[in-house]
This record gives structure tokens, C-alpha cells and sequence, in this order.
């Protein structure tokens, strides 16, 4: 099965893809290296481009205004025209929207001592007033904005912010990642551990938890050492695979999707529940995917944005099946005339 040919629209951002969103109505807003932020409605028409100030992080919708984090600042985009921007003390990292307001985290780097030396978490209201700003040490890595406002930390504290108070967790290592699930929030550490935002532990892994996402039965774990893994409500291994560089990766049409780099070239790959290779193509650098609304997306180094929809993805999929059927009973045939 080609996966290209499988796509249902494939777009170009004209840089490296850095952010990649799958919007309610089916849309897709992509942010760029450069800046640039573009938006396509659901048949793939460009809607509108604008230029923002450096590299696209994250993307934050709220109605019809689009809340994107671009190197140092925060900006608001509304149908293509920049309605506020705010500069943050080092580089913007998070974004969501809470009780109202939009919250962004920001971490200064020491290159001499290799570490983050300081962070903040800001509130701004819609209208691009700043509410409020909270100085910590810890690095925010992961943020959820459901029923309450929680942050996992990195050095020295690490831990949790639950709405502005810390939580202990079940681990003193640093918090690298997390999901939210039916059951709550799952957090990746950097030891290998992966704990409840409760503070019990789930499992220890082999290696750093580079993503966590969750599964129709489970959830699926990136390592840092590029091993793939998915586990069960009840935690039991289900599936496990070595990669090399484990970019990204999503769940979409009941099937897991990664993006993977070996240095030299990038993949993505298609597995079913049990973790068998459906499908694969080689491809620029995967860096960024997304899935929402019955689609997934891959955003690419060499700028491309390849949508898959699920009808059409299946259908390639019997098809290829039908294909295969028929290649195997020509030959069996063939093999049966030989032995007349």
C-alpha cells in the first residue's frame, strides 16, 4: 500500500513544518521554522498566511482566534490578521487555554551550565492584557487545561502545579511528557517511569519517555533509546519495536502511526493493535503530526503536510488486500497447472 497515494490532499508550507493542527471542522493550521502560519479548510483551499516573528512551537485554538507560540513571543491570529503579540522572558513554550485565559509557559537556557535556569508561567486575557506572570525553576514540559490547570516539572522540584499548588508525584525524576486518557493523566519521566498524575506508578520502562498517547485500549510510549511500546489498561506489553529516532506519533482509524529518522533519511509507519506493519514509505524528516475529526496529518522537514482521511485510507487499504488475493491465486493457479 502507498501511503502517498493514499492521502487525501497533500499541502506545502514552504519551510520546515514545526506545528501541525487538525481543527474541529477538518481544517489544518501548520506552523513553520520561519514563522510562517497557514490555514486550509477542509478540501484543502488556503484560507490565509501570515508571517509571525520566529519558529512556530505550539498552537492553541479558541473559536475562530488562533493562539500560536513564536520563538520568544506569544501571538494572537484571527482569519490571517495578528491581533496582539507579547514578548515572554526566553523562549515560549507551552500553550492552553483555561478558566478564560490564555496560559503560556516560557524557560531561559544556560548554554555554560547546559540546563534551564529559569521559567514562567503567563496569563493573559483574550484581548492580549497580561493578568498575571509566575516566576519558577523548574521547566514546564507538559500542561493540561481539563477540569484544573496542571503542569509537570522539571529540575529541581519536578512534580506537578495542580492550579498553582505543587503535587509530589510517585517519582522525583523530572516530568518529560504526558497525555490525558479516560482514566486521567499519564506522565512520562525521565528514569523510564510513567506514573498517574495521582502519584501511583504505571510501569517503569528501559529508557527516558520521550511521548506518551493514548490507545482505544492503552497507551503507546516513545523511548529516548528509539524503542516503540504499547501497553494495556492493565500496563501488560502488548507490542514492542526498535526504531532509531522516534519524531512523532499518533493514533488514527484504530492504527498507530510513527514518524521515524535514522539519520539519513525519515519513515512513517502504520501498525495494527498487535503491532504488525501494515504499511510504511520513506519520506523527508518527519517532525509533527496531528489527528482529529476522523483525519491524521504529518508535517515534514522538507515543508510538505500529508493529510490522510479514513474512508479513503481504508478503502486503499481493501483495495491493496483485493490486489494481493488476486496476485496469490494467479499463482496458485499457475503452480496447479504446472503440476498437471
Amino acid at each position: 500500500m502507498d501511503l502517498t497515494q493514499s492521502t487525501w490532499m497533500i499541502r506545502d508550507l514552504g519551510q520546515p513544518v514545526s506545528a501541525v493542527r487538525i481543527c474541529p471542522d477538518k481544517s489544518i493550521i501548520a506552523g513553520g521554522w520561519d514563522g510562517k502560519l497557514s490555514h486550509w479548510d477542509s478540501d484543502g483551499k488556503l484560507l490565509w498566511s501570515t508571517d509571525c516573528m520566529d519558529r512556530i512551537e505550539s498552537i492553541c485554538q479558541i473559536e475562530s482566534k488562533f493562539i500560536v507560540t513564536s520563538g520568544l513571543h506569544v501571538v494572537c491570529v484571527e482569519n490571517g490578521e495578528q491581533l496582539w503579540a507579547h514578548p515572554l522572558e526566553g523562549s515560549a513554550d507551552l500553550l492552553s487555554y483555561f478558566d478564560g485565559e490564555v496560559i503560556a509557559t516560557s524557560s531561559v537556557y544556560d548554554i555554560e551550565h547546559g540546563d534551564f535556569m529559569e521559567s514562567a508561567i503567563w496569563k493573559f486575557s483574550l484581548e492580549g492584557e497580561l493578568n498575571s506572570v509566575e516566576k519558577i525553576d523548574e521547566r514546564p514540559w507538559f500542561m493540561s487545561a481539563k477540569e484544573d490547570l496542571v503542569i509537570g516539572l522539571g529540575r529541581p522540584k519536578c512534580g506537578l502545579l495542580v492550579n498553582g499548588n505543587h503535587v509530589d508525584l510517585g517519582t522525583d525524576s523530572p516530568v518529560m511528557c504526558g497525555m490525558e486518557g479516560n482514566d486521567g493523566i499519564l506522565l512520562g519521566h525521565a528514569d523510564g517511569t510513567i506514573s498517574k498524575s495521582t502519584g501511583e506508578i504505571v510501569s517503569t520502562e528501559s529508557s527516558g519517555i520521550e511521548s506518551i498517547i493514548p490507545t482505544e485500549n492503552g497507551y503507546t510510549t516513545a523511548l529516548e533509546d528509539g524503542t516503540i511500546l504499547a501497553r494495556n489498561t492493565d500496563t501488560e506489553l502488548l507490542w514492542k519495536v526498535k526504531k532509531n529516532q522516534i519524531t512523532t506519533q499518533s493514533t488514527a482509524f484504530s492504527y498507530h502511526w510513527l514518524g521515524n529518522w535514522d539519520g539519513l533519511r525519515g519513515s512513517v509507519e502504520v501498525r495494527d493493535n498487535l503491532g504488525k506493519l501494515v504499511t510504511s514509505q520513506n519520506t523527508s524528516k518527519p517532525r509533527v503530526s496531528s489527528e482529529a475529526s476522523g483525519r491524521i496529518c504529518f508535517g515534514f522537514e522538507d515543508g510538505q503536510i500529508l493529510v490522510w482521511e479514513k474512508e479513503l485510507f481504508e478503502r486503499r487499504k481493501t483495495q491493496e488486500v483485493v490486489v494481493q488475493d488476486e496476485k496469490k491465486s494467479a499463482l496458485a493457479a499457475k503452480l496447479r497447472s504446472l503440476r498437471k
